[in-house]
């Protein structure tokens, strides 16, 4: 089933490349998801994403035909979500400003051990202070991190997002895990 979907997704991509708008809405439902958690991530904003994942979907489309297919199509999604999550952040006012997590924030988080009230507190607390610490990174460790430890992509697919040789990406990496690491050592 799984090759299934890649051949229609490459279909998807063939003929949206070709000016098909319904194809490409097609791609949009199918990366959507993927898009707004990774930005979601970024900006703490649920609206803030929103936008944000509307207007990497319209650069998109817009850039299309530039997309050499020499990655992923997800992770060139990606890039542009990055580049506007960046855009973001520098055009934001109040770049620390305090952001309460809703219950379906971290819906895709493994459920909290145990039932004991005391333990559920101290994992979302965990959870927060994880969240903060991450915040707290320099912005290229950040990247690095969120794309590979979040994203799930792999360090040659971020040093050819980022732009960066693979060595860099292995070094941020490692000095990212190294501070979060130290941020963390009061919940491990």
């Amino acid at each position: 089933m799984s090759k299934i979907v890649t051949i229609e997704s490459q279909s998807w991509l063939d003929n949206a490349r070709n000016g098909d708008a319904e194809a490409f809405s097609k791609l949009t439902r199918e990366h959507y998801a993927q898009v707004w958690r990774f930005l979601f991530k970024w900006v703490k904003n649920r609206d803030d994403a929103e936008e944000l994942a509307q207007e990497t979907f319209m650069a998109a489309w817009r850039s299309l035909s530039r997309f050499r297919a020499d990655s992923k199509f997800s992770t060139w999604l990606l890039g542009i979500a990055l580049n506007l999550a960046r855009n973001h952040h520098n055009r934001s006012a109040s770049r620390n400003r305090e952001v309460e997590l809703d219950e379906t924030a971290h819906l895709d988080m493994p459920a909290s051990p145990g039932s004991d009230p005391q333990v559920q507190f101290e994992h979302m607390a965990a959870i927060r202070a994880l969240d903060r610490a991450l915040d707290r990174l320099p912005p290229d460790m950040r990247e690095v991190m969120l794309l590979i430890k979040v994203e799930g992509l792999s360090m040659e697919q971020a040093a050819s997002m980022l732009d960066v040789p693979l060595g860099t990406i292995k070094s941020r990496l490692s000095r990212g895990k190294e501070k979060l690491l130290e941020e963390m050592t009061g919940y491990l």
